[in-house]
C-alpha cells in the first residue's frame, strides 16, 4: 500500500516537471588519490626501522616490548603519539612490502 502511494506521488511530481533526486550528485568531484600520504608513511617507516632493529637486538621479542622500548627512548610516531603494538606491526608490514 505504501509503495503504491509512493510510486503515484513520484509519478505526479515527475509529471509536473520537477527533478527527482539530488541534481548535484553528477557534479561531485571524485575522491583524490592519496599517494603523498603513503610516501610520507613509507619515509617514516624507513626512518624508524633502525630503532626497531636496535630494540630487537636489545632483547625485545614481542611487538608490545618493541613499542615499550620505542616509547622509553622517546622515538616519535608519525603523528607524534605513543607507540602501540599495532603501530609497530604496521611499520613492519610497510617495510616488508
Amino acid at each position: 500500500m505504501i509503495s503504491r502511494r509512493t510510486r503515484a506521488a513520484r509519478a505526479a511530481v515527475k509529471a509536473r516537471g520537477q527533478v527527482l533526486g539530488n541534481p548535484r550528485l553528477g557534479l561531485m568531484p571524485a575522491p583524490s588519490p592519496m599517494p603523498p600520504f603513503k610516501a610520507e608513511a613509507s619515509a617514516h617507516a624507513d626512518a624508524v626501522m633502525p630503532s626497531i632493529r636496535a630494540a630487537q637486538a636489545a632483547g625485545a621479542k614481542s611487538l608490545r616490548q618493541i613499542a615499550a622500548v620505542l616509547n622509553g627512548r622517546g622515538v616519535a610516531t608519525a603523528r607524534g603519539g605513543k607507540w602501540e603494538a599495532a603501530t609497530v606491526a604496521n611499520v613492519l608490514k610497510r617495510v616488508a612490502a
